[in-house]
């Protein structure tokens, strides 16, 4: 196992070196993994009623908000910033023990899903506007990747035409990261799709994060 775990790190590295795959891909990767990661142990945590546990996780998960907050684009950063508080108010009510059902955990990951989405939706359209595409498309995978898991933590199923678009948008993704050739029609009507998915999942939750 460690020798398949040491193999796994070299092609990695051949692919980022090579530039098949780049940095910037494998760091998202790590970071929406690891808030999900964040999520879910605090869920766990809650369920066992183990509060000082979930509380940390939860604070993990506010830290995650505030660093894309620094980092995130004029337009979006105002509703990661209110994430972040939601969250480490979260924390402290959760440690204090006056949460009382797991919902009102999932619904404020839910709602920093949709910031997280909505930003990278901006960034990637800000991208494609100054024709830089392969920004334009990790923004843009990040965006649906964000969606899917916003949508997920709410609860309910996942209607077909929600799936279709966050598909097709990481399809869309995936030929402007390679700078395939695409047709400006298409990466507009993807991001617009993509766009109203986003506003979609904000009317239906809490209008605490616009």
């Amino acid at each position: 196992m460690y020798c398949l775990n040491r193999v796994a790190v070299v092609v990695v590295f051949v692919l980022i070196v090579t530039g098949m795959l780049p940095w910037a891909a494998v760091a998202s990767s790590e970071s929406q993994s690891s808030i999900e990661q964040d999520f879910q142990k605090a869920r766990q945590a809650y369920l066992q009623k183990n509060m000082n546990s979930a509380a940390e996780q939860i604070q993990k998960g506010a830290s995650y908000m505030k660093a894309e907050a620094a980092k995130a684009s004029a337009k979006g950063k105002d509703a990661l910033t209110l994430s972040a508080k939601e969250l480490e108010k979260l924390a402290v009510d959760v440690k204090k023990g006056t949460v009382t059902s797991v919902k009102k955990i999932e619904e404020p990951f839910s709602r920093a899903y949709l910031a997280l989405a909505a930003d990278s939706h901006i960034k990637s359209t800000e991208s494609w506007a100054k024709k830089e595409s392969a920004k334009a498309g990790e923004a843009l995978d990040s965006s649906a990747r964000y969606l899917e898991r916003g949508v997920a933590w709410t609860g309910r199923k996942v209607e077909a035409g929600t799936k279709e678009t966050i598909e097709k948008s990481k399809d869309l993704s995936l030929k402007l990261k390679e700078k395939s050739s695409v047709i400006a029609k298409e990466v507009e009507k993807g991001l617009k799709e993509t766009g109203s998915e986003i506003d979609k999942l904000r009317k239906r939750i809490s209008s605490k994060i616009q």
